[in-house]
């Protein structure tokens, strides 16, 4: 059994963050509590990441954790032909990539691997993940064990992560919004975004929202939905607003759930032309624009991300030295039938 800090955790009643406050000396602990913690460390021989990073100080090697997010198998692909790419082709040679894939979305299941990862020895993080609360503080203490962690596609903002990696999620919003503007007037338009959560999601929509407004001003009317990245959800609410709002003039698609809507659109079979924009170059995505369902698509290199993600850890964990910018952007491409 590998015992680790959520484990004493639960043997203890407690939350992760007592325990990390027993083992790091830290107040705010009641003493009945802290001498519980304390037994239980001493008698399994509990060690906290920096005792682990200390007895493998001059090893040589450095292990970078991957938690790849509950996505798509599309979007996992590509970002683990990112890993081969910095491991095999970029001369990594004493760097080991451990990767965890999530199978849901739920906060624990993030805390479940991360605490494996610790377990693994790693020596710093590499996560897509929501930007809430308690992802910030995991993050931050993390941070404060000394791991350095970068965020890939989609950030959290106000942690102490090193470096963040990703699309620029407000351009992309804004480039989707004087795409579809013209289209637009007199009507309505829907937006379909995952889970707001997720920074990319929630910054997606905000730049999209601002940029329409500003081109068309209050001549149209907007409704956003969230889908979080389900297929039913997203075919239930495309269908709704296709059904029932004739005005309906054109779909963002926000999210990874393109499917959904097209289901529904072709079933609906409206009587005028509803125009679909929507991100990723994904296997679907192509098949829609060759057919002339879809108008434009929004694309991003997650491949590219993940290789550069790597690199800037591994150049941290060797030199000390942090990148020079904290938040870099991936290139945003527009697609069209005529591209493919």
């Amino acid at each position: 059994m590998k015992v680790t800090a959520q484990w004493i955790a639960d043997q203890c009643g407690v939350s992760r963050g007592t325990v990390d406050r027993v083992v790091n000396g830290r107040p705010n602990v009641s003493p009945e509590v802290r001498e519980r913690i304390q037994k239980l460390i001493s008698e399994y021989g509990y060690k906290t990441p920096t005792q682990r990073q200390a007895a493998r100080a001059g090893r040589g090697v450095y292990r970078i954790g991957v938690i790849l997010p509950s996505w798509d198998a599309f979007f996992i692909r590509r970002m683990r032909d990112g890993i081969r790419t910095a491991v095999h082709n970029r001369g990594l040679n004493d760097i080991t990539v451990l990767v965890e894939e999530l199978k849901n979305r739920s906060p624990r299941s993030y805390f479940e691997a991360i605490g494996r990862m610790e377990e693994r020895g790693i020596d710093g993080l590499i996560v897509t993940a929501p930007d809430t609360l308690v992802m910030r503080e995991e993050i931050d203490r993390l941070v404060a064990s000394g791991v350095p962690v970068v965020t890939c596609d989609s950030d959290v903002c106000q942690s102490r992560r090193l470096y963040h990696i990703g699309q620029d999620m407000v351009k992309s919003g804004r480039v989707a919004a004087g795409l579809i503007a013209p289209y637009a007037e007199g009507g309505e338009i829907l937006v379909v975004t995952g889970n707001r959560e997720f920074a990319a999601h929630d910054l997606r929509v905000r730049g999209f929202l601002d940029r329409l407004h500003e081109l068309r001003g209050d001549d149209v009317v907007v409704n956003v939905i969230e889908s979080v990245e389900k297929y039913e959800l997203t075919y239930d609410g495309v269908l709704y607003y296709a059904k029932g709002h004739p005005r309906l003039r054109g779909i963002y698609m926000a999210n990874e759930s393109v499917r959904g809507c097209m289901d529904a659109l072709e079933r609906v079979r409206p009587a005028r032309r509803i125009h679909v924009i929507c991100h990723d170059l994904t296997p679907y995505a192509r098949k829609y624009l060759e057919e002339g369902r879809l108008d434009f698509i929004i694309d991003q290199d997650f491949s590219a991300q993940t290789t550069r993600a790597i690199e800037v850890l591994a150049h941290t964990l060797r030199t000390g030295e942090s990148p020079r910018r904290s938040i870099e952007y991936i290139h945003t491409s527009i697609i069209t039938s005529e591209l493919l």
